[in-house]
């Protein structure tokens, strides 16, 4: 049996519930009118409404897949919002977002147009697939390179971020055997702040309260240590301020 929490979906979410549920004038009852209505179709307890896990709501309409995530269940067609994604992309592109203080995602498409340029110059080019990512230093302006040997399938990818205060930028490139490089495209760049504790840390020897709460997010309730890249930054400062 699935379990879905009814009070944490979206009104266009409660009111695509109600369609299949066959309420009438459902596009224009608020959420408190929807959950009303529902409520006397559904089975709901504290916010709760059980379906079977064929996926069949009590008038035997599919939905419940696609608005709970369920896993290994097939995602329903039909839900506001929601699109497919399409294999192909007809555009060489590059995208890169950050994650966090030290990771970034990269995920890029080359279309088929590309493809078939590539392979009629030289074959070569696809199966020499890689990403060059640049950082920019943002107090010098001095850039830093390096390379990321890539499969022929690969459409993603996360990249380590090593120092703060840096612009990265990356650019999906090929390459001949004969070693002509082609940048097929680049990403907008990301930045990478100075974290303030890094360059302050001489106010939470001041202060025990925030020496406490800023230590407190490396463990968590059971007991076990995060990893955080701000935090050895900031102990190396403390020690060193300790020495001296």
């Amino acid at each position: 049996m699935i379990l879905v929490n009814i009070d944490s979906l979206s009104v266009a979410e409660l009111r695509y519930l109600a369609q299949c549920e066959g309420v009438e004038d459902f596009d224009s009852k608020d959420s408190e009118e929807l959950l009303d209505e529902l409520g006397d179709i559904l089975d709901i307890s504290d916010g709760v409404f059980h379906l079977h896990n064929n996926g069949f709501s009590t008038s035997g309409q599919r939905y419940i897949n696609a608005l709970s995530d369920f896993p290994g269940h097939e995602v329903v067609e039909g839900l506001p919002g929601v699109e497919p994604l399409a294999t192909i992309y007809m555009e060489t592109s590059i995208h890169l977002m950050l994650r966090d203080l030290n990771w970034a995602f990269a995920y890029w498409t080359i279309s088929p147009l590309t493809a078939n340029k590539l392979n009629n110059e030289d074959s070569s080019y696809l199966e020499n697939v890689f990403l060059r990512v640049t950082s920019t230093d943002n107090k010098t302006g001095l850039n830093s390179i390096y390379d990321i040997d890539l499969k022929k399938d690969d459409t993603k990818w996360n990249i380590n971020l090593p120092e703060f205060g840096q612009s990265y930028q990356v650019a999906l490139c090929v390459k001949s055997n004969s070693g002509l490089l082609i940048a097929l495209a680049q990403s907008m760049a990301v930045n990478v702040p100075i974290p303030y504790w890094t360059t302050n840390s001489e106010e939470l020897e001041e202060d025990s309260v925030l020496f406490n709460a800023l230590f407190s997010s490396i463990v968590s309730k059971e007991g076990m240590y995060r990893d955080n890249v701000v935090i050895p930054q900031v102990v190396s400062n403390l020690i060193s301020r300790e020495k001296n």
